[in-house]
């Protein structure tokens, strides 16, 4: 055996560690096969605003959401988390679930609807990473 860390660019860890964890998962009758959910607000050819996630296991996740300095404030990430919500409701989940942090966006999330569910404190110091989720009922 050979132990390496991976930094190369393109080194396909990533997809062989997932096709591992689906052949594991296969046995339990729940196969990991995340459907991915990528969103992107463009102007002038530049992105501004995204959302990159995932639907599995009839669970929306929203792994990374951001928004341009520039063009904060006018309903973007807004737009970018209720679109992403259409579709895991089209793929039939019932629920959303993400992560921030307390110097970021959790007012945010609770105005569209998340509640909190727990929290890791200093996570950086002195912060908490804040865990949410939403029914997605219609």
């Amino acid at each position: 055996m050979n132990y390496q860390i991976s930094e190369a660019h393109g080194e396909p860890v990533e997809t062989a560690v997932a096709a591992i964890l689906s052949e594991n998962s296969r046995s339990t009758g729940f196969p990991y096969a995340p459907e991915p959910v990528k969103l992107k607000i463009e102007e002038a050819g530049q992105i501004i605003a995204g959302l990159v996630g995932f639907t599995l296991w009839e669970w929306l996740y929203i792994e990374t959401l951001a928004v341009a300095a520039n063009y904060r404030g006018q309903g973007l990430g807004r737009q970018l988390v209720l679109e992403a919500e259409r579709i895991a409701r089209a793929r039939n989940c019932h629920a959303a679930w993400v992560d921030t942090f307390s110097f970021q966006a959790p007012e945010f999330y609770s105005r569209l609807g998340y509640s909190s569910f727990g929290t890791l404190p200093d996570f950086p110091a002195g912060q908490q990473r804040i865990f949410f989720r939403k029914e997605l009922a219609e």
